[in-house]
């Protein structure tokens, strides 16, 4: 009970750190600005970031985080998704939500993640099977015109795992696995009026600890094995932050997380909650009214 005490804590302020994120995705500000405001937010609600806010922007879908350096501003027509993740001790909540600036030339692209992600919850609880939650996911931005992403996929939450093994897909397929009372699940629909695919394109800015080294133990210290921004090593690195990473990177020691876009440019829009499933359904952890 404890532990569901701090995944529903995590949840409330992931969710009210986007509540608040979205407010500062404006035309003219830049990426960097936002994504720093939204991590401070989370800790000075008295978590830490699970990870370094997504902020992915029209035919990207994830994995970009705003380099030290990154000066990119927001444009009108602009379609950005901000994913967020907070954790306490390791209990993490995990949600996104997209916007477009100034415009509404993609608001059914927005709104068919969104009524996927609903339509995903209102059919889950213990029992359902993930190639059910896949048909729905499916079914539901078909019914707009457009095609569900089908190699991101939604994901089990464990203490400090923020993918814990259960993929949970966005197109119907065979799998018999079943989600089960007390598991912790984020749910993550991606639109697209592209093919339908990510590929990757160069790297994100994000990365993570892949193998166990004396060279890494602060990174370890500090992050305990959960995703991390370049920008955030300035505070353990100083101005030595891209010969570490050149070195850390060359030794196998931290992998890159490399930024995902669509296969053939398509629009990409995203949606998502972190839930815990129930006997008679699911609670929405990251849900804020």
């Amino acid at each position: 009970m404890e532990e569901y005490e701090k995944f529903a804590e995590a949840g409330k302020i992931a969710g009210e750190a986007l509540k608040e994120g979205i407010k500062w995705v404006r035309e003219g500000i830049r990426y960097r600005e936002v994504a720093e405001k939204i991590e401070e937010y989370i800790k000075a609600r008295g978590a830490m970031p699970a990870f370094p806010v997504n902020i992915s922007v029209n035919n990207i879908a994830a994995h970009f985080t705003p380099s030290q350096s990154c000066m990119d501003v927001f444009k009108k027509g602009d379609v950005v998704k901000i994913d967020v993740g907070a954790h306490i001790n390791g209990c993490i909540g995990d949600t996104a939500k997209t916007v477009e600036i100034g415009t509404k030339k993609y608001a059914k692209l927005i709104e068919a993640a969104e009524e996927a992600l609903r339509a995903a919850i209102d059919s889950i609880k213990a029992g359902i099977k993930i190639g059910e939650i896949g048909e729905i996911i499916e079914e539901k931005i078909k019914e707009y015109g457009f095609t569900p992403i089908k190699n991101l996929h939604g994901h089990s939450l464990e203490r400090y795992k923020l993918h814990a093994g259960l993929s949970i897909p966005n197109f119907k397929n065979k799998s018999k696995v079943e989600l089960k009372e007390g598991q912790i699940v984020a749910i993550e629909p991606f639109a697209t009026d592209g093919l339908g695919m990510v590929v990757d394109a160069g790297l994100g800015n994000i990365y993570r600890i892949e193998k166990d080294s004396i060279m890494a133990r602060e990174l370890k210290k500090r992050f305990n094995g959960l995703p991390f921004a370049e920008r955030w090593l300035y505070e353990i690195y100083g101005e030595k932050v891209p010969f570490k990473l050149s070195f850390l990177l060359k030794r196998r020691i931290i992998a890159p997380y490399f930024k995902l876009i669509e296969a053939k440019g398509g629009m990409v829009s995203q949606a998502e909650h972190t839930l815990f499933i129930t006997k008679e359904g699911c609670e929405i952890l990251t849900e804020i009214k």
